[in-house]
């Protein structure tokens, strides 16, 4: 269930009112969240959410005046199951002994997760979509903050390495296009395979010093 956040001054408990709105509010992404994994974007219409949800068009309305912001507040839901599942692979992988091949295969994990698919799915759309674009680009900006400190964390045994900031940022983005090539090609094996390829030449790469761009 998604947390709602208290609208009431610091100290304040929320009046009846604002208890309702904000369950209404929770009820209303719950049912964006569970409509974009179940069944994409495309097929995550308002008019879906109100169904889903149960709840009247002028309660939708009155949260999420436009489709737009109501497929970018999932955003933190989303990162929040992204985080949590990060926290489940990494405890999953605690014996084994090498930190790169740890911290890259817990990486490779969340990506093949549904929330993180429904994350990438918004991205993609967005090319062609303005509004969303740019609601997307207002929600990710607090959530890039929780996806590096989840990352750091990740990586936390070779945060001294010369090269550690170009191979993290490197990790994300080929395990991100990973993901996407994964929905038409569908090899585990492949996937092991490549995985295994980069982890070995990011050991190799830690302890380079990257250029600087001039």
């Amino acid at each position: 269930m998604i947390e709602t956040k208290n609208e009431s001054p610091a100290g304040e408990k929320p009046t009846r009112r604002e208890e309702s709105r904000m369950a209404t509010r929770a009820l209303l992404l719950d049912a964006a969240v569970s409509s974009l994994i179940d069944i994409g974007v495309a097929r995550t219409t308002t008019l879906e959410v109100q169904r889903r949800a149960g709840v009247s068009r002028g309660a939708l309305l009155h949260h999420f005046p436009s489709h737009a912001e109501l497929l970018s507040a999932t955003i933190e839901e989303l990162v929040r199951r992204n985080e949590s599942s990060v926290r489940q692979t990494r405890a999953r992988l605690t014996g084994r002994s090498d930190p790169v091949e740890r911290a890259i295969q817990t990486l490779a994990a969340t990506v093949s997760q549904p929330s993180y698919m429904a994350e990438l799915e918004l991205w993609a759309v967005a090319r062609t979509d303005p509004d969303l674009r740019a609601a997307l680009v207002a929600a990710e900006r607090p959530a890039r903050k929780e996806n590096e400190r989840v990352v750091a964390e990740v990586f936390a045994q070779v945060s001294d390495r010369p090269g550690y900031a170009p191979v993290v940022a490197i990790s994300l983005e080929f395990l991100r296009g990973l993901a996407i090539s994964g929905v038409l090609r569908r090899s585990p094996a492949r996937r092991q395979q490549l995985i295994s390829q980069w982890t070995w030449a990011a050991r190799l790469l830690l302890e380079q010093e990257f250029p600087v761009d001039s």
